[in-house]
């Protein structure tokens, strides 16, 4: 029976849910949607190319395929899918001669679900930014036209962020002209990198430069793993897939065993670094230069966020407006839930998150472009601050991320747990970025260490710039800018309010930090009875800098009214939402007394109300495609139960009336039971 009604669920017409279209048609920012995207997209122009390359690629059954069909594929599959995505997408682009900014508009199309993403991601890039000109002529072309696929190899099994205790090792040959690569112990094993177990030929190695005897730090070495010819693994190199994943199963994530692998001494990239024949090592500047792809894929991770954010919000809206549950008015039909004041405090953080972070994303990103360029003229001046940023803000980013789509999650209920909905494989792809280069917690750490050092500048009255300008402020002059309801609602006195809590803590971190050492406690025993707290100060610090920038991204727009108050509305919301999240820590410091934190509760209350009619609105201004999206509760139509309803076609059991398990064990066991078959 279970068979028949699958099969008839393709004549089921699917037209514009009217509880959905009614959400459009009385939104004030309806007629406005496409000024939204075309900011979001970066012009009208950039719009309208996304949308003729989303024609190209969803023509084709390979992209159409969305993740919740994986759900029924064996992982062999999934990952064999994920390489056919990979191929296509790269013969597009040589097909239709795409930019790399039109390749990016093609990679945001279909959510980055590819197997080779690490090939443009940080091999590519490294290969840019790591390599001597002479070396770039030899490499870039055969990376840029796919005549090699590769991979950045750094984490491995014993260590991650701690770069100064990873374990494999380049030991030059001056006789031969060559580096000797070596994972001596287990725990020196290559162990994550993706696209690294079956699907790459080359790999860029961090590994620590050894030259007779005496180490010099990590460096990056050009790797060649397997034969061009058959794929096979050339010798000395022992290599794999690391296993199943919790999610993101089509990339084949490896490992990396390497047993006196020699390459030659050309393939040092030595844009920071040389070492000459003879063996004479020379730098050309901070080694951290020779991170610069990482810091690169920090800042991206950022707009990952942004575009995780946009998916999962989009769903968890349209379905908030077409679900209904119980009722408001006892004499009317139920009501939907996102009319319900508890649904739209779900759903509304994850819709203002995503928003705060794309404008984040888009000022940390021209930031880096121009400290990226001083560097490649040899001027690293602005690196500490870049490194601190992009770790800052890839931690704070990929954390809120997790924990508001979660809750919306949560918020549509059993269908949010449905892997046709798509939520619970955003979500728990997501979870990867805590941990990506630099699990976040240590990437805290790195910023807290560098507060430190700045605090200390400003103590000696050296006048700071970038990020920790505002340490060189008197706190004493502060007096909370919040006079009135009102002024909370105004982004610029919030922000101020963020810059004062970050400086009390930052002081509070410093100052206990140095009674313990002064105390007599060895450094590093004070600092790890402090981490804690310096932790706390560098998120409080990453907050504040979230808030300024998105202000301050916000303050360059030009738009209709409809747009901007929109756009402020969430503004106001993420920014009283995440004071109102810490509260303790703002009256603690002092930046707040308990007057102001109660109009900021009346506020935060305020802006739901204000947000809900142009939710749907919002999230349809992302543009993105039910086949990117995929998912049964987040289509644009918003025929949810139908969908759902026809997504059970994908499921194997529903293949047959009766499953072969009922005649192997329950129809015997029934029958043992029941010998008059009755």
């Amino acid at each position: 029976m279970a068979a028949t009604v699958v099969s008839n669920l393709s004549k089921i017409p699917f037209t514009v849910n009217p509880d959905l279209q009614v959400e459009r048609d009385e939104s004030p920012l309806t007629p406005h949607i496409s000024e939204i995207t075309n900011i979001i997209d970066g012009s009208d122009r950039v719009t309208k190319r996304r949308r003729e390359i989303e024609k190209i690629l969803f023509k084709e059954p390979i992209f159409k395929e969305c993740a919740n069909i994986r759900t029924y594929r064996p992982r062999q599959e999934v990952y064999a899918k994920g390489v056919e995505r990979s191929v296509r997408l790269f013969s597009l682009k040589q097909e239709h001669n795409w930019s790399d900014a039109e390749f990016k508009l093609a990679l945001k199309a279909i959510n980055d679900e590819y197997s080779l993403a690490l090939h443009n991601v940080m091999f590519v890039p490294a290969l840019e930014r790591l390599t001597t000109e002479q070396q770039k002529a030899k490499w870039l072309p055969l990376a840029r036209n796919y005549q090699v696929v590769g991979t950045y190899a750094q984490t491995e099994l014993g260590h991650g962020t701690y770069l100064q205790g990873l374990e494999t090792t380049a030991t030059y040959d001056a006789t031969t002209e060559e580096f000797v690569l070596n994972t001596p112990k287990v725990t020196s094993i290559k162990w994550w990198p993706g696209s690294l177990g079956k699907s790459v030929n080359f790999a860029i190695i961090q590994a620590t430069l050894i030259i007779d005897g005496k180490k010099y730090g990590m460096h990056p070495f050009l790797t060649q793993l397997r034969s061009l010819e058959d794929h096979k693994p050339l010798p000395g190199i022992g290599v794999g897939d690391i296993g199943p994943k919790l999610s993101m199963n089509h990339v084949d994530n490896g490992y990396l065993i390497l047993n006196n692998v020699r390459i030659p001494r050309e393939n040092m990239l030595m844009k920071n670094a040389q070492v000459s024949r003879e063996g004479q090592f020379t730098s050309r500047g901070p080694s951290k230069g020779n991170y610069s792809a990482m810091i690169l894929v920090r800042v991206e991770i950022v707009l990952w966020c942004f575009i995780s954010l946009s998916n999962a919000s989009t769903i968890a809206v349209r379905y908030s407006a077409i679900r209904r549950q119980s009722k408001l008015d006892s004499s009317q039909e139920e009501s939907k839930i996102l009319d319900y004041q508890t649904q739209q405090y779900k759903v509304f953080p994850c819709l203002a998150t995503s928003y705060a972070l794309f404008f984040i994303s888009k000022t940390l990103r021209n930031r880096y472009t121009r400290i990226h360029a001083e560097m490649m003229k040899g001027n690293y001046k602005n690196l500490p601050e870049i490194h601190s940023q992009s770790a800052g803000m890839k931690a704070l980013a990929s954390e809120m991320t997790v924990e508001v789509m979660e809750v919306s999650r949560q918020a549509c209920g059993g269908h949010g747990y449905l892997a046709a909905s798509t939520l619970g494989d955003i979500v728990i792809g997501a979870k990867s970025l805590i941990t990506v280069e630099g699990e976040n917690t240590v990437l805290y750490l790195q910023v807290a260490r560098y507060l430190m050092k700045r605090f200390a500048a400003a103590a000696g009255e050296e006048p700071l710039s970038g990020s920790t300008d505002y340490l060189n402020k008197d706190p004493n002059e502060y007096r909370c800018p919040l006079k009135s309801p009102r002024d909370c609602r105004n982004v610029g006195l919030l922000c101020e309010v963020y810059r004062f809590r970050a400086y009390v803590m930052i002081a509070n971190a410093a100052k206990k930090l140095q009674r313990d050492i002064e105390a007599g406690k060895k450094q590093h025993v004070a600092m790890n009875d402090n981490l804690v707290q310096l932790v706390r100060a560098a998120k409080a610090h990453m907050m504040y800098c979230m808030i300024k920038d998105y202000n301050e991204s916000m303050s360059q727009l030009q738009t209709s009214l409809p747009v901007a108050n929109a756009l402020h509305y969430l503004q106001v919301f993420f920014s009283v939402f995440n004071l109102i999240k810490n509260g303790g820590d703002f009256l603690e410091t002092e930046a707040v007394g308990l007057s102001q934190m109660e109009w900021l509760k009346e506020v935060e209350v305020q802006m739901l109300a204000e947000i809900r009619p142009d939710a749907v609105s919002l999230v349809d201004a992302f543009d993105i495609h039910d086949d990117a999206l995929g998912s049964v509760l987040g289509c644009y139509d918003g025929n949810v139960y139908e969908r759902m309803l026809k997504s059970t076609e994908n499921e194997p059991l529903n293949q047959s009336d009766v499953h072969y398990s009922y005649h192997q064990h329950l129809k015997p066991f029934l029958h043992k039971n029941n010998p008059s078959k009755l």
